[in-house]
């Protein structure tokens, strides 16, 4: 099967880099595999992997471009596609535009896709959230997203969650952390030899949970001085002040022996494989922002458990960890949600229970994708 890919730009970021990891295991399943985007530093990790890039700016948001139309459906047609695969609002727009001018017997079938929340709303009166619809198949990153178009969409038969794997071959948990990055990790950093440590990863700004896991690591140490956290990533651009003052705030609230700031880290797989819980607390209603759930996936890939506020990584968890759960965050009190916070943190680190991540994985989901694509196209086209 050849599945094409439309993609704003391979720069990076979270949409560019799934569309290159499901682009790359759909090659390695066999799949003739390309995608179309404005390009970005991404191409040259896509094309190593035997895929086919194409660029067009696909990144423009001049709806109305006869020109940008014309050279992508050209490009469509001499492709040959089997599925076109149009990932988010923009480019379902131009894909919708350029695929209904193609001939009926010949042309691809259309597949859109949903991958975030906009803080504005998902389906505004706009023609490009519009053209999500469009698709003879709608691919939702999550249940709650797909529950929003359902809303708004009475055709909910051709709607499917699918989630966004984990390479479970990069992040292997049956693979031994080297003795050797324990002994330097512990060099450079000998307060947390002995210790739990509880891990925080993502862009660190407002709204992404640092606050919160401050608050929380306070009430912790409270209750047992092995504790300690983990934040990992790097600042988001302009926030630099923000993140002055966490660390201030950190030392304000007695957590000078309590936490770290890693700053960004290449070695993810070793942290989360020897972290006792990883925390994703992006989706707290009052942080304006809402969880991918991509930090709870990789955190379950590698055995280890993980807790979440809300947002796709509560879906991850209910599914594969229902420990991790925090029942009360969207309900009551700040002081209230800290509490259900610091509860089920307290009872993971007494005993963990049991963690299935089967089902997740990248070949797992391509897999799933793949079999939706085949029964698409079994349908006759209108």
């Amino acid at each position: 099967m050849r599945i094409v890919q439309l993609v704003p730009s391979l720069d990076e970021g979270e949409l560019a880099q799934e569309a290159l990891e499901f682009a790359v295991e759909l090659a390695r399943l066999g799949h003739d595999s390309a995608v179309i985007s404005a390009g970005g530093a991404l191409v040259s990790r896509l094309t190593l992997h035997n895929c086919q890039h194409f660029e067009l700016p696909l990144n423009q948001r001049r709806w109305l471009n006869g020109r940008l139309h014309r050279k992508l459906r050209q490009q469509v047609q001499a492709l040959d596609a089997d599925i076109l695969l149009c990932r988010g609002a923009q480019c379902a727009w131009h894909g919708a535009q350029v695929w209904k001018r193609l001939p009926a017997g010949s042309r691809p079938r259309l597949v859109t896709s949903v991958h975030q929340w906009p803080t504005t709303g998902l389906f505004r009166k706009r023609r490009a959230n519009a053209a999500l619809a469009q698709g003879e198949l709608v691919l939702s990153a999550s249940d709650e997203l797909a529950q929003q178009f359902s809303q708004r969409h009475s055709d909910t038969a051709k709607l499917r969650t699918l989630y966004r794997g984990v390479n479970t071959r990069e992040l292997d948990k049956n693979a031994k952390v080297s003795g050797h990055w324990h002994h330097r990790l512990l060099n450079d950093f000998p307060q947390l030899e002995e210790r739990n440590w509880l891990l925080l990863p993502g862009p660190i700004g407002p709204g992404r949970g640092q606050e919160q896991f401050l608050e929380l690591l306070a009430v912790l140490k409270q209750q047992r001085q092995d504790i300690f956290g983990l934040i990992v990533g790097e600042i988001m651009p302009g926030h630099e002040k923000f993140a002055r003052t966490l660390e201030r705030r950190a030392e304000t609230m007695g957590l000078s022996e309590y936490v770290l700031f890693l700053g960004p880290r290449r070695d993810m797989r070793e942290l989360y494989a020897s972290a006792r819980i990883t925390f994703d607390l992006t989706g707290d209603p009052g942080a304006g922002q809402r969880s991918s759930g991509r930090v709870v996936a990789e955190s379950l890939a590698m055995g280890c458990p993980a807790v979440a506020t809300g947002g796709t990584g509560i879906e991850l968890l209910k599914r594969c960890f229902p420990q991790g759960v925090v029942t009360d965050a969207g309900t009551g009190s700040s002081v209230s949600r800290l509490e259900a916070l610091a509860s089920v943190a307290g009872d993971i680190l007494q005993q963990s229970g049991p963690l299935d991540f089967s089902g997740f994985s990248l070949t797992e989901t391509a897999s799933q994708a793949v079999d939706w694509f085949n029964d698409l196209q079994t349908v006759s086209c209108e």
